[in-house]
């Protein structure tokens, strides 16, 4: 028997207004020198070939079209992929960045051609299956995207315009889409320029912990266009909340990835950044760089001086230009201070940075701080038909010091008049009494609010640790069956925390939250604790049971 039934959803039609699509016509248009598009702001400044609705034919006989845009040079060139199924050309990009730096050539979340096709490049527009003209049903991510990837891919290095060098580059669903294409190891893709991408969407998203949250997803499925159907991952987060061969698919196998990699990340996008630094730790490419920003990752992406770097990166590897881009640090990285300044531009050739180390810091709940010693056995209690119930602990700083890494969290729980627990911990600087100072980044962009605090959670059934992914300091769980509390009995569980970068100055606070609710999912009225229907939840700490935070320590000099 199948262990479960792919259940579909309807996209929006094609003639959707929202869709912004401008038609189906198959032709070669070239775009003069100083051509400026009536929604843009940068003109070309070199004769471009817009090939329109070129039709590529994959595997399995499934049609999918592309827009192509190439410069009118007789040399071969390379060729940039931008792969996803929000549509190939006429976006509307009001919300996400700074609209002066682009041509409103670029596919959403893209590269733009009017900077890549003046560099020497070709810019691959593809509308992915399902989506707009394309044929069949859009499928988010996985082994069937990463085969069509793989045929898109091949084709284009046969094109007669095209030298032979295939790279991808883009942001979210554009990096997503580089995960599951280059661990299909086409042989034409040559380098891949991730710029922030969740890698497995059930444990580091719509099931994190596994409780569902299944909100990103339903956003998503809203904004695709189409004839036919799309997978419907949030129904499907509704249906299969255990771990099968559905959601395994959606599990990028990283290890599989030995190309080179330009890899951007934040600590501050709470749908991408545990991917993108678990990409970091499991490329097995020998030729992979790590640059953590402070901003957002479309507002990153689109700044001229980072497409200038990127297009650095891919003149050595899909040109062959020696431009001294292997001396570029392996890491290169930002601290965040709110409150403060932050750090920017730091460099080292591992992260966490040589010198963090890891400490202990215990549970007490008789004084509710963080302390280096283990203390007496003792408990503390909170309400689980409250979502707002919290209990807090402090930790103050002796010295200047960063937490910067990979934080984890221990604890030994137990529940009376309930079976199951859904936690929710959270950690950053404290600001007014019992609040996190949120760190505010500017611009802003309709996807972004000041950030609070690095959260993780678990629904305690679901405690059970996969042996085989589970790593130091990153625990990694099984969710393959429940195991429900007894009265009265502790469970120890362990909690990946997300990866952080955070400046504290001698004197400031770290507060820990362990709560029914995220804090900011409470401000926005959502619930995800859907096991918190009653009952008290207990922290024990002390010797026999030892809760615990691990943080990475790092002196600041």
């Amino acid at each position: 028997m199948k262990e479960w039934t792919q259940i579909w959803a309807k996209p929006r039609s094609i003639t959707d207004p929202e869709g912004n699509y401008n038609g189906f016509n198959p032709s070669v248009t070239t775009l003069k020198a100083g051509y400026c598009h009536p929604k843009g702001n940068i003109p070309l400044n070199c004769d471009v070939i817009w090939e329109r609705d070129n039709a590529v034919v994959l595997r399995d006989g499934t049609t999918i079209y592309t827009d192509i845009y190439r410069p009118a040079v007789q040399e071969k060139v390379p060729v940039v992929i931008s792969w996803s199924p929000y549509g190939k050309s006429n976006i509307d990009l009001p919300w996400a960045y700074d609209e002066g730096d682009l041509s409103h050539l670029q596919k959403e979340e893209g590269v733009d051609p009017a900077f890549w096709c003046a560099g020497g490049y070709a810019v691959a527009h593809p509308d992915a299956r399902g989506a707009y003209m394309s044929g069949g049903n859009i499928y988010h991510w996985g082994t069937n995207e990463g085969r069509d990837i793989y045929d898109y891919i091949e084709w284009l290095a046969k094109q007669e315009w095209c030298n032979g060098s295939v790279g991808m580059a883009g942001n979210s669903y554009l990096t997503i889409a580089q995960w599951f294409a280059a661990d299909q190891k086409p042989p034409h893709l040559k380098a891949i320029a991730p710029w922030e991408g969740q890698t497995d969407a059930y444990r580091e998203v719509i099931l994190r912990g596994g409780i569902v949250d299944n909100a990103f997803p339903r956003q998503a499925i809203s904004v695709m266009h189409g004839n036919h159907y799309v997978d419907d991952m949030a129904s499907m987060a509704d249906e299969y909340q255990m771990m099968n061969s559905y959601w395994e698919n959606k599990r990028a196998v990283l290890k599989e990835i030995e190309i080179p990699a330009y890899i951007v990340a934040s600590y501050t996008n709470p749908i991408h950044t545990q991917g993108t630094f678990r990409a970091y730790r499991e490329l097995s490419s020998k030729e992979k760089w790590l640059r953590i920003h402070n901003s957002t990752e479309w507002v990153d992406f689109y700044r001229p001086q980072n497409q200038k770097d990127l297009m650095t990166f891919f003149d050595y590897y899909l040109k062959g230009i020696e431009n001294g881009w292997e001396k570029t640090p392996a890491v290169r990285y930002a601290v965040l201070n709110p409150g403060g300044e932050d750090a920017v531009d730091l460099i080292d050739e591992v992260f966490p940075p040589v010198g963090t180390q890891y400490q202990k810091l215990y549970l007490n709940c008789e004084s509710m701080k963080l302390t280096e010693i283990i203390g007496r056995e003792t408990s503390a209690s909170y309400s689980g038909g409250d979502a707002s119930a919290e209990i807090l602990f402090r930790y103050t700083f002796q010295r200047d010091t960063d937490i910067i890494g990979y934080p984890d969290i221990c604890l030994f729980v137990e529940a009376e008049g309930t079976n199951d627990m859904d936690i929710f911990v959270e950690i950053g600087k404290e600001g007014e009494p019992g609040r996190f100072l949120a760190w505010d980044c500017k611009p802003h962009n309709r996807y972004f609010q000041p950030f609070p605090a690095y959260e993780g959670r678990l629904r305690v059934s679901m405690r059970a640790l996969d042996q085989e992914k589970t790593k130091d300091h990153l625990p990694v769980h099984s969710f393959e069956k429940a195991e429900y509390l007894e009265e009265n009995v502790p469970v120890k569980v362990n909690i990946s925390i997300r990866p952080m970068g955070l400046r504290f100055r001698a004197g400031e606070t770290l507060l820990l939250r362990i709560g029914n609710e995220q804090s900011d999912v409470l401000a926005g009225g959502r619930k995800l604790g859907r096991a918190n229907n009653g009952g008290i939840h207990r922290i024990h700490a002390g010797k026999n049971m030892p809760s615990y935070l691990e943080l990475p320590f790092r002196e600041v000099l």
